[in-house]
């Protein structure tokens, strides 16, 4: 089968799928509008098919998604992989499709942030699907083309794109951990998505609308940092900042300053979740423009969830001081250190933050499931804000003070 990969109408390349499989490159139509960090030019042992197979694989469900398996023989013992070709390989967070071989298809046409799409995958991901006869089932959703492991589906609301996502394990903390990390972010005056707490047939859900609209599209920090070979001795931040400038963030300000912001509420809520892919920066599909880091999100693996009441209230001082992080730094006291987080985010209200162990309890009681850890997570929350303000206004001798780790003016 032929398909040519579209950035909206915009025809981008054209390769061959063999049992939904891609196996071939035709033909580069249009360079500038490639996917960002799809190809790596300086890595000449793996081929430009090869590295376009690996970027249209990521599009699929990944393995580890919560009920996968059931759900794929619910829909007829289908495989990831043809779930992303019977969709067009269609996101909610990109504008990038394929298009297949004289089909007289047009963007307008299939996209999902102007057309309706079925909610039989997301039912079959849920575990509720009910059909009798698989020959009606409808299987074009941005579901298909969904990441991460948690149990998530897209609805329409009134017309709204709306992300549900689950929890994991017997507390499901994970969705109350997301309206948690709004609020902070909305007492700091950082731009984040703002969650809701669903509950249905028992389980708990974070819902949330698409920030992402039918001019925009995310572009993930993974892709972005696949731009550039690292340079022996260089750091992994030092690099991630080179692979901003060579795909055209100059014009943006205060980069470092959006991804301080955003590692200083992971700090907070001690998230051990920020690897590359759970951030990224948003820009025009149109232009190309790029208009700044992603709003926070995603930050539902935070706050201890995986750990027992009786684990917090007999080793929290353990827990809490070696709480991993991502993706700069392996602690989140190393991670502020390292990166220009005290010059960027001083001037922070953290005063605001006072009290938020109250809006906590009332979050929390909400969740029959971790009732006894409800007072632990008051306390060691309150903590870690009290000691993450602290490290970044804490003054630093002369010769260690920040100096600019890139210059994007230059």
């Amino acid at each position: 089968m032929i398909y040519t990969l579209c950035h909206k109408d915009i025809p981008v390349l054209t390769f061959k799928t063999d049992y939904d499989e891609v196996s071939e490159i035709i033909s580069v139509l249009n360079p500038h509008h490639l996917p960002v960090g799809i190809f790596k030019e300086y890595d000449k042992n793996i081929s430009l098919t090869q590295q376009f197979r690996t970027w249209w694989r990521s599009r699929a469900i990944p393995a580890s998604r919560q009920n996968l398996s059931d759900a794929l023989e619910l829909l007829g013992n289908i495989t990831t992989e043809q779930l992303v070709t019977k969709s067009f390989g269609l996101s909610l967070s990109d504008q990038y499709w394929a298009n297949p071989d004289s089909s007289g298809l047009s963007w307008h046409d299939v996209n999902f942030f102007e057309n309706d799409f079925s909610d039989d995958v997301g039912k079959a991901l849920f575990g509720n699907l009910d059909v009798q006869d698989i020959s009606s089932l409808s299987l074009l959703s941005p579901d298909n083309t969904s990441d991460g492991w948690l149990k998530k589906k897209w609805i329409i609301d009134n017309g709204d794109r709306v992300l549900l996502k689950g929890g994991s394990g017997e507390s499901q903390q994970e969705p109350f951990n997301e309206v948690l990390a709004a609020e902070i972010c909305k007492r700091l005056g950082i731009p984040h998505v703002d969650y809701l707490i669903a509950e249905h047939d028992g389980r708990y859900y974070s819902a949330c609308k698409d920030f992402i609209n039918g001019n925009t599209e995310l572009i993930s920090a993974w892709h972005i940092k696949n731009v550039l070979k690292k340079e022996k001795n260089e750091s992994e931040y030092q690099h991630f900042l080179r692979c901003c400038q060579a795909v055209g963030m100059s014009a943006i300000p205060d980069i470092e300053k959006q991804l301080c912001q955003m590692f200083v509420v992971d700090s907070i809520i001690a998230n051990t979740d920020r690897h590359f892919n759970n951030f990224g920066f948003v820009r025009n599909a149109d232009t190309l423009d790029w208009i700044g880091l992603a709003p926070v999100f995603d930050t539902g693996t935070s706050l201890f969830h995986d750990f027992s009441a009786y684990d917090l209230q007999h080793n929290s001082e353990h827990i809490n001081r070696t709480a991993a992080s991502k993706p700069f730094a392996k602690t989140h006291q190393e991670q502020l250190k390292k990166l220009p987080c005290s010059a960027h985010c001083r001037d922070l209200p953290f005063e605001k933050l006072s009290g938020i162990e109250v809006f906590v309890q009332e979050l929390f009681s909400h969740n029959r499931h971790i009732s006894e850890k409800k007072n632990s997570l008051c306390t060691i929350l309150a903590e870690r804000a009290r000691e993450t303000e602290r490290l970044i206004r804490k003054p630093e001798p002369v010769q260690k003070r920040y100096k600019r780790s890139f210059d994007f003016e230059r």
